[in-house]
């Protein structure tokens, strides 16, 4: 079901995303929220019209007229063609969360199809780590009712997408279909009352400020260079 967000990827992000210029992990993102999010949908679409009629103006008329258009026709048209509501249902993942299911975005179903391990973090956290290339930390979180992240400060750039329930800190209230852009030197501390199941990017660690979690930074930055690492070889 599509819900109307009331935060969304930032032109740059959705042009790049048209564009193919950005890194897998938000790539999955933004695809993810897009499913999710009809407005981003009908903007992708734009854009993507537009990147295509922007190539055909740069293309030189005699290398337009030396693509063969009917071999590129009938090699698509030789390959099964599969519908979206076709997609075998065992492609589309539901995770567990206490009382109730939620089923994934596509995007991130094929992400999640080979079995997420999930681990328990400090404050009602639960984090599973995805690999999808060596310049992000790509994860899903579930955060618990009444859980709480600790305050801290990005280093980077980070999106979070909210996939069910929600959260809030300092700048708002976050929903199903929500994509929130946090970037260097912001400072927040995450909290859910009902329950948030999340999927994060991160290009840089996270450092807590306060308190006995900042014993917690040398394995937060150890874990982000583990998860980079792990996606180069």
């Amino acid at each position: 079901m599509n819900i109307d967000a009331k935060y969304h990827p930032t032109t740059e992000q959705l042009e790049g995303f048209a564009q193919g210029t950005l890194t897998p992990g938000m790539n999955v993102a933004i695809a993810a929220h897009v499913e999710m999010c009809p407005k981003c949908n009908d903007t992708i679409s734009k854009l993507e019209v537009a990147a295509s009629e922007e190539w055909l103006r740069r293309t030189p008329d005699t290398k337009a007229k030396s693509i063969n258009f009917s071999s590129m026709i009938d090699s698509i048209v030789e390959h099964p063609q599969v519908k979206g509501d076709e997609v075998p249902l065992d492609n589309v993942p539901e995770i567990h969360m206490l009382d109730h299911s939620v089923t994934l975005p596509r995007a991130l179903a094929k992400v999640a199809s080979n079995g997420l391990v999930w681990k328990h973090l400090a404050g009602g956290i639960n984090q599973a780590a995805v690999t999808l290339d060596d310049q992000t930390q790509c994860e899903f979180l579930y955060m618990k009712p009444n859980s709480q992240v600790p305050i801290h400060k990005h280093q980077g750039n980070e999106v979070t997408l909210v996939l069910d329930g929600s959260f809030e800190d300092e700048s708002g209230h976050y929903k199903r279909s929500d994509f929130v852009v946090r970037t260097s030197g912001d400072l927040h501390r995450p909290a859910s009352e009902e329950g948030c199941l999340c999927f994060a990017v991160l290009d840089s660690p996270l450092t807590f400020t306060k308190g006995l979690a900042r014993l917690l930074n040398p394995f937060i930055r150890y874990r982000f260079r583990r998860a980079t690492s792990a996606a180069a070889h």
